[in-house]
């Protein structure tokens, strides 16, 4: 028969995991209340790091859809401009249009035109309202 090995009686909060790490020389099979509280406060500042961190992406966030509404304000307002200017170009247009054949229909009652010197009606832009076209 093989001999067996003399270990101490269990005490009540030793488990045999324990003894046995306990007899090869190995206290330390369960963490101490001092690597647990370490544990702890690891990653309770490690949370409080990433709720920084989202604190920070947040105002990021805000900051950027701030611009982004400040960009469409600003989209906005120039299409208005650029319909009104538009309109302003077509409005000018049809006057010019109008008084050239006036002009046209006043003076050139009954005189016959020779489709070799004829020219088209020349319409002028003053840009002086809106600039330099780009």
């Amino acid at each position: 028969m093989a001999p067996r090995s003399r270990l101490p009686p269990l005490s009540p909060n030793q488990t045999p995991e324990s003894q046995a790490a306990g007899a090869l020389g190995d206290t330390q099979t369960e963490p101490s209340l001092d690597q647990v509280l370490q544990e702890r406060d690891e990653a309770i500042a490690k949370k409080r790091a990433v709720e920084a961190e989202l604190d920070t992406c947040r105002a990021k966030l805000r900051a950027v859809e701030a611009q982004l509404l400040e960009v469409l304000e600003e989209k906005l307002r120039l299409r208005q401009e650029v319909e009104a200017w538009e309109e302003d170009m077509q409005q000018l247009v049809r006057q010019r249009v109008e008084s050239q054949l006036q002009r046209e229909s006043r003076g050139t009652l009954g005189d016959p035109v020779d489709p070799g010197t004829a020219r088209a009606p020349r319409v002028r832009f003053p840009l002086g309202r809106w600039g330099r076209w780009r």
